[in-house]
């Protein structure tokens, strides 16, 4: 058999005329697909369900839900089943003297603890306490009261304020002190309190400055005009 080359040029004549007789008969040369990298300043469209997906991701058990602004302490005492629903809109605000400074709570029931300054002739300061809790006015004002003995609770005084919206119950003891948490029950002769019980729309604040007699009257002022300044707002700011 006779070799018959045919030169390259002629070779690639053929083809594409061959590759035009397809064309114009109705039939497609096979194309091979692929994705195409995308460009590098390429706008990446938002994808909604991706972005709902990542919404609604369950938090840590316990974890408050991201959009709740309410305050840590009023979450806190929710936690604990203190504080209702309904109650949890009431919350005060207050300006304290200058010379207060405010301390380290020793509880954790505790809102704030202010040190307040002694007196001349007085060893120890007195301290303001603020809490906040259940239970009827009048219960707790018999609390405050009982944790004095016989003689101050004979000559303790009750009376009341209004500041704002809100009534204020005062209450007034002196004589020997057995109460308070971190006393550890040791009794403080010469001590007095000055309580007030402040009614809100939900659960009432607890505003307790005890200390030595004479350091507690000498803040007897102070202790009015911060009460006056008491505030009431809401706590998630409507």
């Amino acid at each position: 058999m006779n070799e018959i080359r045919i030169p390259l040029p002629t070779v690639l004549l053929l083809l594409a005329v061959a590759g035009g007789g397809g064309f114009a008969a109705g039939y497609a040369l096979p194309t091979v697909s692929a994705s195409p990298a995308a460009a590098p300043n390429a706008a990446v469209e938002p994808n909604p369900q991706a972005e709902n997906e990542q919404e609604q991701e369950p938090l840590p058990p316990g974890h408050p839900p991201v959009d709740d602004q309410t305050p840590q302490h009023v979450r806190a005492m929710r936690n604990a089943g203190d504080v209702p629903p309904s109650e949890e809109e009431a919350s005060l605000e207050w300006k304290a003297p200058a010379r207060w400074q405010l301390v380290p709570n020793t509880n954790t029931m505790r809102l704030a603890t202010y040190r307040v300054p002694h007196a001349l002739g007085d060893a120890s300061d007195a301290e303001l306490s603020i809490t906040r809790a259940g239970g009827s006015i009048e219960a707790n004002a018999e609390r405050w009261i009982r944790q004095f003995d016989e003689a101050g609770q004979s000559t303790a005084k009750r009376t009341t304020r209004a500041v704002g919206l809100a009534e204020v119950a005062i209450v007034e003891v002196r004589g020997t002190y057995s109460g308070g948490m971190g006393k550890e029950g040791s009794p403080q002769p010469g001590w007095a309190l000055i309580g007030a019980i402040v009614s809100t729309s939900g659960t009432p604040y607890f505003f307790k400055l005890t200390g030595p007699e004479k350091s507690v009257r000498a803040a007897r002022s102070e202790f009015d005009a911060f009460i006056g300044s008491l505030v009431q707002h809401r706590d998630r700011g409507t």
